[in-house]
C-alpha cells in the first residue's frame, strides 16, 4: 500500500491556510491526511472506469471480483484472458467492458505508454488519456491525483467535491460547481491538497453538520 502523507505543517497546506480562511477551518478540524494512492496505472484506470456513474459500494464489489478473477495480477495479457461473459457475470455493463477493452488495446498498440505519462505535464496527460473512448476528464484527473501524485488538480465535475464545497462555503446547489472553479484558481499550485480535504470531510461524515462551525472540537484527528 502506497500512502501520500500530508502534514498540516508542509508548505502547500500552509499556503492554502493563508489563501483561504474557510478551507483553513476545515484543515484545522481534520489535521494531517493520509491518502491511499493507486500506484499501478493500469489497475488505477480500470478501477476508475468501473466506478463511473455507479455507487461506491457496487463499484467496490465489481472491482473486487475482477481483481480476484485475475489473482490481482494487473497486466494486459492477464485481463485479456477474461471473456465478456466473465466480466458481465461480475456486474460490468457492455459499455464498461468496451471501455476496458479500449484501454487494453491502447496499451497493446503503444498508444498508451504509462512510463511516458509520468514525464508529461498535467494537461498533456489529460489530453493523452481522453483520446481513449471511456476515459473522460474526470477519470484522467483522478489518475493525476491518485497515481501520478500531482499537486495542482481539482476535478470540478466530481459530485462529491461539489457537495463538500456546497457545505463548506454555504452555497446553493446551483452555485457549487462555480465555487469549485473559484477554489481551483485560489488554490493554484496546491489544488490537489484542497481536494483531498474536501473529500475527507465526506469520509468523516462532517457534512451531517449544518456548517463547519457546528463540528465539535473533539472531531479533529
Amino acid at each position: 500500500m502506497t500512502i501520500w502523507k500530508i502534514s498540516v505543517q508542509e508548505a502547500c497546506v500552509q499556503t492554502l491556510i493563508k489563501q483561504d480562511a474557510t478551507l483553513a477551518q476545515l484543515i484545522d478540524k481534520i489535521g494531517d491526511l493520509q491518502i491511499q494512492l493507486r500506484p499501478n496505472p493500469l489497475k488505477s484506470l480500470i478501477r476508475s472506469i468501473i466506478g463511473q456513474q455507479i455507487s461506491v459500494t457496487v463499484a467496490q464489489s465489481i472491482f473486487k471480483k475482477l481483481s480476484t478473477a485475475i489473482n490481482d495480477h494487473w497486466t494486459v495479457n492477464q485481463l485479456l484472458q477474461l471473456s465478456e461473459s466473465d466480466m458481465k457475470a461480475m456486474g460490468l455493463s457492455q459499455t464498461k467492458i468496451n471501455y476496458i477493452q479500449n484501454v487494453l488495446s491502447a496499451v497493446q498498440r503503444g498508444q498508451l505508454n504509462f512510463e511516458a505519462l509520468y514525464k508529461m505535464d498535467d494537461n498533456t496527460v489529460i489530453k493523452t488519456l481522453t483520446q481513449i473512448k471511456g476515459i473522460g476528464k474526470w477519470t484522467a484527473e483522478v489518475f493525476l491525483l491518485f497515481t501520478l501524485q500531482r499537486k495542482d488538480v481539482l476535478p470540478i465535475n466530481d459530485v462529491g467535491l461539489q457537495r463538500s464545497a456546497q457545505w463548506l462555503y454555504q452555497t446553493t446547489k446551483d452555485e457549487r460547481k462555480v465555487q469549485l472553479a473559484i477554489c481551483a484558481e485560489q488554490w493554484h499550485s496546491c489544488a490537489s491538497i484542497g481536494a483531498f480535504y474536501l473529500w475527507e470531510a465526506i469520509h468523516q461524515n462532517l457534512l451531517q453538520y449544518d456548517t463547519i462551525y457546528d463540528i465539535p472540537n473533539n472531531n479533529k484527528n
